[in-house]
């Protein structure tokens, strides 16, 4: 179990989350400019389109889950909503070069957006969703 930041237990749902070359090559410039950043998908979200916080401005509501890290130790979370069935999928962060429209997100100031890969764990073949 891990330790929700401000001392709760929290369900940790995944192992670590892939993120594109690009994607890391971003979340290492954004921690170069803030220190370290979270990813969180929100439960207003599309599903697919996580906001990019400094670490230590982001306060997780009650039923947020810990999905993983990058290997840049990066955390996502997400909104319970999103988590459900979240063990049967391989999550991926890729970056993009469309920011998305009034974007309090970190990476929209460098004119960039993250976007979630999603795809089946059974089917490497069988993408369930991406953010276009």
């Amino acid at each position: 179990m891990v330790r929700h930041p401000h001392g709760r237990k929290v369900d940790h749902r995944h192992r670590a989350v892939e993120a594109s070359d690009d994607a890391l090559r971003v979340l290492r410039l954004l921690r170069e400019m803030h220190g370290p950043v979270v990813l969180y998908l929100a439960p207003d979200t599309d599903g697919y389109t996580p906001v990019c916080v400094r670490r230590e401005d982001f306060r997780p509501e009650a039923g947020d889950v810990l999905a993983g890290q990058t290997a840049w130790h990066t955390q996502l979370w997400m909104a319970d909503r999103f988590h459900v069935g979240f063990d049967d999928l391989d999550v991926s962060i890729e970056v993009r070069n469309r920011p998305q429209a009034g974007s309090a997100s970190l990476e929209a100031a460098c004119g960039f957006r993250f976007a979630l890969r999603i795809d089946q764990v059974e089917s490497a073949a069988g993408v369930v969703g991406e953010a276009s």
